[in-house]
């Protein structure tokens, strides 16, 4: 800490000598030098003042140091005018959380008493909460709508699941749900609409995509961590069994090129970053559409950091996609089925991804730039439940989300959906990797190396280019 300025030992009062002689030469001259004396004695006198006042201003000056924390930017002028703290955040993200009704009878089953009534979904997601859990901040598509209890477990069309999976979800790691996807009112929109709402406002989350008033709508939701504040908006293309004229106006975020302008306008005000979730594209396709590539370049445009697609229930490519400034988005077409249960379950249905990257702030900067993109294969594992016969034991019905690189060829062997596939795990890494890099990006695709063979013909009932046809029923 500086001197304190202005001060010092006050003016060197001198003792005045006579302007006129008065005959007494002598006594003047032994007065003069006595006068010398009184000068020089006076300034080191005020010298050691001086000094003392310099030791005195360190020492209150340290002891105001050391009651601040380092680096706090409300008393330490440098630190204000450096800005914001360097800051990290790890972040994941997973496609759509869809179970159907034999998902709930299952979770029933393990909750204790079967139906009893209380459901229990936490194993599913047990093989997978490490990677989840080990992210600063992570996000999952909420497909399927909590309607209530009374409502029990559903299946397509009309799907529900109950309370019990949001402390799952929780449990897990998630921190960030989004709601808006084609499944959000297949129970109606009043009651089961409040209902959901009430049950996740009550969770440690923030929540997009539906909403059951103007006021939640319009709000933004928001999350901060490390120092870095988080937006997330949340769209889907359409509602089954409704036009868009027949819901509130409020009451789901429809795709509208206008509206998630304003959203994302809104949403940069209130954030350091935005991100975006998109439940859009193709049944069963992973080639974004014309409309799904329209929008990217539209939210690239609007400054976007990262867009989160779900929807085809199989995964699509990674890319960054420019916009008009130059800005780059992080644009995931398609996370894939994080957990569903397919009636006619096929390869593709059941290769999963998980996004995975990190936001970074450097110190003294307002800039976040995102770091280190990669691509986590996941698998979502079902088993069949068989009774006992002559010739084979029971069988256990099973459903779990694993990352690839711990799923076990034995976990592999038992799936219904991989009977087809002659090594099914080298198929799902190999897929993985052909689909994520099909726009030409080459992210890091966790267990695969580019030395590694292409992806065979062979795509368990899948054309060529690893794209299926949706069949009548699917979700």
């Amino acid at each position: 800490m500086s001197t304190p300025s202005g001060k010092s030992a006050g003016p060197i009062r001198r003792t005045p000598t006579p302007r006129h002689g008065t005959g007494l030469e002598g006594t003047a001259s032994a007065n003069a030098a006595v006068t010398q004396r009184q000068r020089a004695i006076l300034f080191v006198a005020a010298l050691a003042a001086l000094a003392a006042l310099i030791t005195v201003a360190s020492a209150i000056g340290a002891a105001a140091s050391d009651s601040e924390a380092p680096g706090d930017s409300a008393t330490d002028p440098v630190a204000q005018a450096q800005g914001p703290e360097a800051a990290r955040v790890s972040f994941v993200a997973v496609g759509d959380n869809l179970p159907d009704d034999e998902i709930g009878w299952w979770a029933d089953a393990q909750s204790g008493e079967e139906g009893d009534g209380t459901y229990d979904y936490h194993a599913i997601y047990e093989p997978v909460k490490p990677y989840v859990e080990a992210a600063d901040l992570a996000y999952i598509k909420q497909e399927t709508h909590l309607g209530g209890n009374d409502i029990g477990p559903r299946g397509w069309p009309s799907f529900n699941v109950t309370d019990e999976m949001a402390d799952a979800v929780v449990d897990a790691g998630f921190d960030l749900v989004g709601s808006s996807s084609n499944h959000s009112y297949d129970w109606g929109y009043f009651g089961a609409n409040d209902h959901s709402r009430e049950v996740w406002n009550a969770k440690p989350v923030a929540f997009a995509g539906t909403a059951s008033s103007e006021a939640e709508a319009a709000a933004i939701a928001t999350i901060e961590r490390n120092g870095i504040t988080f937006a997330l908006l949340d769209y889907t293309y359409g509602v089954n069994g409704y036009e868009r004229s027949e819901l509130p106006s409020y009451a789901v975020s429809y795709i509208d090129d206008e509206r998630i302008a304003n959203d994302v306008a809104a949403a940069k005000e209130a954030a350091d970053v935005v991100l975006v979730a998109m439940h859009w594209g193709t049944e069963n396709q992973t080639d974004p559409d014309d409309e799904q590539l329209r929008l990217a370049k539209l939210l690239a445009d609007l400054d976007v950091d990262v867009v989160l697609g779900s929807h085809p229930h199989v995964i699509g490519p990674l890319a960054w996609v420019e916009g008009e400034s130059g800005h780059k988005t992080l644009v995931a077409y398609s996370l894939g089925d994080f957990m569903s249960n397919h009636d006619e379950p096929r390869p593709l249905n059941e290769l999963e991804g998980m996004l995975a990257c990190d936001f970074v702030r450097d110190a003294g900067s307002t800039e976040v730039r995102i770091e280190n993109v990669r691509w986590i294969p996941l698998v979502n594992h079902t088993v069949q439940p068989q009774e006992a016969t002559d010739d084979a034991e029971a069988v256990a019905e099973e459903h779990a989300v694993y990352a690839l690189k711990d799923y076990a060829a034995e976990l592999a062997a038992a799936h219904v959906a991989f009977g087809e596939l002659d090594d099914p795990l080298t198929w799902l890494l190999q897929k993985s990797a052909e689909v994520v890099h099909a726009t030409g990006s080459d992210f890091p695709v966790e267990g695969w190396s580019p030395d590694m063979a292409p992806a065979s013909s062979d795509d368990g009932g899948e054309a060529d280019d690893g794209t299926t046809t949706a069949a009548a029923g699917e979700e």
